[in-house]
């Protein structure tokens, strides 16, 4: 065999060789498409039937912490401020108007 011969060899090995490797990469990249298709759709599938219930959940405890907060404010934080308020009001307008002072 010559050198030649070889080379024709060689180059014919290495052709077959490349056309192989490329249809195992098309399957390959084939393959990992429809995996991540399937993937993406058990995804939103789980999103749909597990976390959008839950997110709907916390959503609606926290409304409802949210009015609780809001009725106790409105019922009892804010008489209770405004009923600080009038009393230091008094408290001063009375000690303006007496000159009594109180020291700090």
């Amino acid at each position: 065999m010559s050198l030649a011969e070889l080379r024709d060899v060689v180059v014919i090995v290495y052709g077959v060789m490349g056309v192989i490797l490329m249809l195992a990469l098309t399957i390959a990249a084939f393959g990992l498409w429809f995996a991540v298709r399937a993937l993406s759709r058990v995804v939103q599938d789980l999103l749909k039937d597990s976390v959008k219930p839950t997110l709907d959940e916390v959503h609606q405890a926290v409304q409802n912490v949210r009015g609780t907060t809001e009725f106790i404010a409105d019922t009892a934080v804010h008489p209770l401020v405004r009923a600080v308020a009038v009393t230091r009001g008094l408290k001063r307008g009375l000690a303006s108007v007496t000159g009594l002072r109180r020291g700090k």
